[in-house]
């Protein structure tokens, strides 16, 4: 019997439109990890993503002696309370969620501008090729949610984090942001005052990242 076809995802964990949140406990007879497509249909994500995201080890799995992932509910579970806290801003608003994506990377950044205009979500992205000019547009035409793509040295690296980070302090309600970075450390180098509201996360940001991302921002604005 292939991974794919093991006990279905919702014999495991009811879904999200019977209950108000995941419960973390299950049935004592529930399985404890899932097969990767049914991870891959409990979060939304494409199979390939969610095999990056174990690689990464962004969630917790194992292999079977046939190859087969198993991966573990909890750090799924894990997965999915981190990605609703950065997409809390957008729950249960009826406008068009704004994103601003930063991309310092040309051949990037133009791939990532190729693949959106093919895609149809209901949410305005707004392309930069410089934090600079994307921190300066910040006041002006303030976003819902920024993500930047942190491939500068790390001194840089740092000194965005701290722009962001004193931006959100001095603001009623903090921008949401994603900081897609390689740096081992790098949100506990930062000096806060309070809790960060910044997610630093490994990536690597590519059009599968970007499109899985924005179908998670308008399921959010769903809910």
């Amino acid at each position: 019997m292939s991974e794919d076809h093991t006990m279905s995802i919702e014999e495991i964990i009811p879904s999200s439109d019977s209950l108000p949140t995941l419960k973390r406990k299950t049935e004592m007879s529930a399985p404890q990890f899932l097969s990767t497509a049914e991870a891959a249909r409990m979060l939304g994500l494409s199979t390939t993503l969610v095999q990056t995201l174990v690689d990464q080890g962004d969630l917790k799995g194992w292999k079977t002696r046939g190859g087969h992932r198993r991966i573990s509910i909890e750090s799924i579970l894990d997965y999915q309370n981190a990605s609703r806290s950065v997409l809390g801003t957008f729950a249960k608003t009826a406008i068009r969620p704004r994103v601003t994506v930063v991309v310092e990377t040309a051949s990037l950044l133009s791939e990532l501008i190729k693949a959106h205009s093919l895609w149809d979500f209901a949410v305005d992205v707004t392309f930069f090729d410089s934090v600079t000019e994307a921190l300066l547009e910040l006041s002006s035409k303030r976003p819902d949610m920024i993500v930047v793509e942190m491939s500068m040295p790390r001194a840089q690296q740092e000194k965005t984090f701290q722009a962001l980070e004193n931006f959100n302090q001095r603001g009623r309600t903090p921008l949401s942001v994603v900081l897609i970075s390689q740096e081992k450390g790098l949100s506990s180098s930062i000096q806060t005052s309070a809790p960060s509201t910044i997610q630093v996360i490994s990536g690597p940001l590519n059009p599968l990242w970007m499109h899985a991302y924005l179908t998670g921002v308008v399921a959010s604005c769903r809910n």
